[in-house]
């Protein structure tokens, strides 16, 4: 069970962004895009899904490498050898 702020750290998963702040992030762009770039709705409903889309997989993408260091004890202990050896 995670803690009542919504940490994760206390049962030992990796720490990632809820999926609020992405949806929010969107909107903002949306937002943006439509007011200052003068985008017509079809446009931001684009922009808002291609931005939750890309939000989304930045923090899987950095959720599984810091879950991929947690997994290897020390921070790149595994890499560094690999590279270092040849």
């Amino acid at each position: 069970m995670t803690s009542p702020s919504g940490s994760a750290s206390s049962n030992g998963e990796v720490k990632t962004l809820p999926f609020a702040v992405g949806f929010v992030v969107a909107f903002g762009t949306g937002y943006v895009c439509g007011e200052f770039f003068g985008f017509p709705w079809w446009q931001r409903l684009i922009t808002v899904v291609v931005t939750v889309m890309a939000v989304e997989g930045a923090n899987q993408a950095v959720g599984r490498a810091r879950a991929r260091k947690k997994a290897l004890g020390e921070p790149g202990s595994e890499a560094d050898q690999r590279s270092s050896s040849s």
